[in-house]
């Protein structure tokens, strides 16, 4: 007989945790205990203060791509419409023990988690249709795939699967990190997610996940991950409980809690949750679509479906807000994600072919662009070893395309300017597209 029941999954929820280094208390299904993200992101940060900077840098650039997307005329974000961006992200699964919790943990079973798991990020899961009526009108998507790398960093074709010697406590923030490393592939070409039973080696084994935010310190060291419970991984436990994967995605993907700070805004950095208090067990669904309930500590009601909340675990999960995933798409351009995505990086891992585009490429091109940062006057320069056509495409942060244009066939040495000088200040994309080569380049316009 399953033991996770509700009560059960709402206690192992609680002990999914957002930050740096972050470690969860022992257990106990009579009393949930705090977090302790704050003490731990603390010391992490006495040990890392270069993470430190950069977290508040990455903070700025959120707040300024959050300002640009709020002033964007056309706003791509909506209740029923993905971003025009299109993210697939390489991830590979270390599996520390294939039987956790006395459920197996297989290739089919990590498929079928990253299947609902993209369901979840796209608005696709069954539920989202059914969510309370005054969060209809926030509800967001991510057009994202979270796809099993089909090759490995050495280029040999992988199922994105790797099983290792049962092993504990890569949930903890120091201590494991060598090991981590040893274990880890490229952290700016993989995700990597660790699946063990016991996340901490302290001996409790139903800790249900934990993750971090972008850092490119973590990512240097090789040790950016989410650990996960593979007792609770896609069929081994329900589907709502199954959804607290998506919930540590979202933390790797630079969401934090919707309680953290209590019920005064921002407390979660993001607009559009409702600021919400953690009240020690984790807040019932919302009895009805239209009901007034659950409340907070200031009487509004709670987001309660939320995938960033605690009350998930009854099983209320159905949605991340427009703000979320504005933040998520933000961290997806910073230096610790932005790599991750590039046609370059899909090619190595072997899941270009997996997004439509053609993995054979005999073009060897060469771009670049400066000055960058430009007040907004870039030179790009670029040589090709093939006779092609190429488009040149700035898009926007939303993926809006500001300007186009097609070179003809050209081989060899061939520059042209990009103005942006009636353009906002912020950044762009500039892509060179050929039936034989891609290339991606970031613009920065001041």
């Amino acid at each position: 007989m399953k033991t996770n029941n509700y009560k059960l999954k709402k206690c192992l929820l609680l002990l999914s945790l957002a930050g740096f280094g972050v470690q969860a208390q022992n257990v106990n299904h009579q009393q949930i205990p705090l977090c302790r993200t704050s003490e731990a992101m603390t010391e992490f940060y006495q040990s890392h203060p270069e993470a430190q900077n950069e977290k508040a840098e990455t903070e700025a650039f959120t707040q300024q791509y959050v300002q640009q997307v709020q002033n964007s005329v056309q706003k791509i974000i909506s209740a029923d419409a993905t971003q025009a961006t299109t993210y697939t992200i390489p991830v590979v699964f270390h599996v520390y023990g294939t039987t956790q919790g006395g459920y197996s943990v297989t290739l089919a079973k990590i498929q079928a988690a990253l299947v609902n798991l993209n369901k979840d990020f796209q608005g696709l899961n069954s539920d989202y249709n059914t969510v309370h009526s005054q969060f209809q009108s926030v509800r967001g998507t991510l057009s994202i795939t979270f796809a099993l790398a089909l090759k490995d960093p050495s280029g040999a074709t992988t199922t994105g699967m790797v099983t290792h010697a049962v092993k504990s406590g890569y949930g903890n923030g120091s201590g494991y990190d060598s090991q981590i490393a040893a274990d880890a592939w490229d952290n700016y070409k993989y995700m990597n997610v660790y699946i063990m039973n016991d996340l901490y080696a302290n001996g409790v084994t139903n800790n249900s996940g934990v993750s971090w935010y972008p850092s490119t310190t973590m990512s240097n060291a090789k040790t950016a991950r989410v650990v996960y419970n593979g007792a609770y991984l896609g069929t081994n436990t329900s589907t709502e409980f199954a959804s607290v994967l998506t919930h540590e995605f979202g933390h790797w993907l630079n969401l934090i809690h919707t309680f953290e700070g209590g019920c005064v805004a921002p407390n979660d950095n993001v607009a559009d949750t409702p600021p919400c208090d953690y009240n020690g067990v984790g807040y019932s669904c919302h009895p009805t679509s239209t009901s007034n309930s659950p409340l907070n500590c200031t009487s509004v009601l709670i987001n309660a479906e939320n995938y960033m909340d605690y009350s998930g675990a009854d099983g209320c999960y159905k949605m991340y807000t427009q703000g979320q995933i504005t933040r998520m798409t933000a961290a997806l351009q910073v230096p610790s994600r932005v790599t991750l995505w590039q046609t370059s990086n899909l090619i190595a891992t072997g899941l270009l072919s997996n997004v439509g585009i053609a993995t054979t490429t005999t073009n060897t091109l060469s771009a670049s662009v400066f000055p960058n940062p430009s007040t907004g006057i870039f030179k790009l320069e670029m040589n090709s070893n093939e006779q092609d056509n190429y488009k040149i495409v700035v898009t926007d942060i939303l993926g809006n395309i500001v300007s186009s244009m097609q070179t003809g066939a050209i081989k060899g040495y061939y520059s042209s300017t990009i103005d942006l000088t009636e353009k906002a200040q912020g950044l762009y994309f500039v892509s060179v597209i050929s039936p034989s080569a891609n290339q991606v380049m970031k613009l920065v316009k001041e």
